[in-house]
């Protein structure tokens, strides 16, 4: 005889346990395997050749989600290439686009034999100082016997240049660092690196006070000095120029002759603290004031010393400095940044141009000293580059957006 099992009266069946388990695993599982086909997947960073936008092994390693996507790349974008005969997929910057020929001279990266426009993107600077991270008189130590202008204070120093006049170096403040590919590791301390950078830009939170006093900051390049002076005119505005000169342009007396190569008033009020930026990228300075128009001027290539023999066109000496005269200025919250520069080894792109196809990419890593890269392989083909990562996912101290760039 057949027993029929009755429900207790006000009781829904319940499925046992382990099968909402394993469908709730399974579901899982299928999830995963379609995001990995189809939407993206996580890549371990192991490579420390893109610090300090991803931090490989030295830095603990990373976890990064790629995000796959057949869109071609930009100029710039971060991607993840997996090349053909090889296991293990990469991470480098695209420097070179399909059709072009790419070259490293000097550090820089010239497409189709000249340096980029100033109107196109560029990677992000690399910080190298920041006083958040590290005291300023640790790399802009006051100079013996300057005591009585320059005084340390904690997010930065203060200078009372009121009895200087001239556009000597006596109120100077240099940044003593070597200007190499340092970079900043990911619990703010530096890392020192290994070749030389070239283009530099210093951030810093400027006040002055009296009419008619001047501060400067200053950048030198191979045998260039570039300042961009800014001469308070009133209580409201200063006149600001970018100059240039170099040891092979002197005059009568054997003096070097300093060239103006742009100039503008901007609103600056008297006792206000203002960001101001001033950089040398690509050839071209530029200078930006908070609430005013960057003013922005382009130079030819670099001079070098007349002492490089062997045409290195390296930089000598103290590469950024802080100087003032004329009266009061508080410089606050300065940072000191360097542009990604690139070694000249391997066998691409290095004594001669490398010439793209039409769906081949030329990449590079950014701490270029430590770097496989197109430099040894040559071109990527479009098919090999599997993504861009999207976000560092670990560890979780690390997690962050990444913008491609």
């Amino acid at each position: 005889m057949e027993v029929a099992t009755q429900r207790a009266p006000g009781k829904p069946e319940r499925r046992p346990t382990f099968t909402r388990v394993a469908w709730a695993l399974g579901t899982l599982v299928v999830l995963v395997l379609f995001v990995r086909a189809f939407v993206g997947d996580v890549y371990r960073v192991d490579s420390g050749s893109m610090a300090p936008t991803l931090w490989g092994s030295e830095g603990g390693g990373e976890w990064v989600f790629v995000r796959f996507t057949d869109t071609p790349p930009a100029r710039h974008e971060v991607v993840v290439a997996q090349r053909a005969g090889e296991r293990a997929p990469v991470v480098k910057r695209v420097v070179g686009l399909p059709g072009e020929n790419v070259l490293i001279s000097g550090g820089d990266v010239l497409v189709n034999g000249r340096r980029l426009a100033p109107s196109e993107p560029r990677p992000p600077w690399v910080l190298v100082f920041d006083p958040a991270v590290r005291s300023m008189e640790s790399a802009f130590p006051i100079p013996p016997g300057q005591s009585a202008l320059w005084r340390a204070m904690p997010d930065g120093v203060d200078l009372d240049a009121r009895t200087l006049e001239g556009g000597g170096l006596r109120g100077a403040l240099f940044f003593r660092d070597a200007f190499l590919d340092d970079y900043l590791g990911p619990s703010g301390e530096l890392v020192r690196g290994e070749s030389p950078a070239t283009d530099a830009r210093v951030e810093v939170v400027v006040t002055s006070h009296e009419a008619g006093s001047r501060f400067r900051i200053g950048l030198t390049e191979q045998g260039d000095t570039f300042q961009a002076h800014i001469r308070r005119v009133d209580a409201h505005s200063c006149e600001v120029q970018l100059t240039r000169r170099n040891a092979q342009r002197t005059d009568a007396r054997g003096r070097q002759v300093e060239v103006t190569l742009a100039s503008a008033v901007v609103g600056l009020p008297a006792g206000v603290p203002r960001r101001v930026a001033f950089e040398n990228r690509d050839d071209v300075l530029r200078l930006e004031v908070e609430g005013a128009e960057p003013l922005v001027a382009p130079y030819r290539e670099n001079v070098p010393f007349g002492t490089d023999e062997f045409g290195e066109r390296r930089s000598a000496g103290y590469r950024v400095w802080l100087a003032g005269e004329g009266g009061r200025f508080e410089f606050r919250r300065v940072r000191v940044l360097r542009d990604l520069s690139y070694t000249e080894h391997g066998l691409h792109g290095v004594t001669t141009a490398c010439e793209l196809g039409p769906d081949e990419y030329f990449l590079l890593g950014d701490l270029s000293s430590r770097s496989r890269d197109s430099r040894e392989w040559g071109a990527v083909r479009r098919a090999e580059i599997v993504g861009r990562p999207a976000a560092v996912v670990w560890p979780p101290a690390r997690w962050r957006r990444l913008d491609g760039r």
